[in-house]
């Protein structure tokens, strides 16, 4: 069954924006648009709805106000442009995602794609921006810069996210984080995924992160290499 969609917002450009990106994903049937917290919370009560996009900033009321006066229990994506509301956003179960304003597409379908995902893997990685995301550590979420992160390891049903300063430790599935990852993230082993950004050196069987030593399994070395090879002309000798 596809999905019905109800977009609360009080911007048009961003309901037409939505709407249009609804179109695109097979997935959605069709969305309505209410541009105010009372409209909407009245469309609400008529209708059934499967996802709700839903704005901070209202004419009448906050994004918050509605999730604490909606009584319907139906995902939600947030679209604003406050960064820090993604921490409080996800005190409520119903929030599956959180998007920054200006939307781009890709983002926007991810978001949407999340609507699949286990729980604990749609929460516990929250972007807010191309530079800055937000990593769930126990109750808390914490702050962290993209480009910090050394590398991701699996651990058993968890991932430690490796940086100079710290390791966080989140109860996700590797694969469900890695999709979510800027491009300069590689996989190099079933439980390695590092930022390229931050090699040292390399030999045919491992990577050098500062202190830190990676294995290259074989499945992922063509990539890995043919990667290297094309930024920076890197030729490993053969063993």
């Amino acid at each position: 069954m596809k999905l019905r969609c109800l977009i609360i917002d009080d911007d048009p450009m961003i309901c037409d924006l939505v709407k249009h990106y609804c179109t695109k994903i097979n997935e959605i049937d069709y969305c309505i648009i209410a541009n105010t917290g009372a409209d909407g919370l009245q469309l609400l009560s008529n209708q059934e709805f499967d996802l709700l996009f839903l704005d901070y900033h209202l004419p009448d009321m906050t994004g918050h106000s509605i999730l604490e006066i909606k009584s319907k229990t139906l995902p939600v994506i947030m679209i604003t442009s406050e960064k820090e509301f993604a921490v409080i956003s996800y005190d409520y179960d119903e929030i599956i995602d959180f998007l920054v304003k200006p939307l781009q597409f890709e983002r926007f379908q991810k978001a949407v794609h999340r609507l699949k995902e286990p729980e604990s893997a749609s929460k516990s990685l929250v972007s807010a921006n191309q530079d800055i995301c937000y990593i769930k550590d126990g109750t808390k979420y914490i702050k962290t810069n993209y480009k910090d992160i050394l590398y991701l390891k699996a651990e058993e049903n968890y991932v430690s996210f490796i940086c100079a300063d710290k390791t966080i430790l989140s109860l996700v599935p590797l694969k469900s984080v890695e999709t979510n990852l800027p491009s300069y993230f590689m996989r190099v082993h079933r439980s390695f995924i590092i930022n390229v950004e931050k090699v040292d050196s390399t030999s045919l069987e491992e990577i050098k992160i500062g202190t830190h030593s990676i294995p290259i399994s074989q499945k992922y070395k063509k990539e890995f290499f043919e990667f290297l090879q094309s930024k920076t002309n890197f030729k490993p000798l053969k063993s």
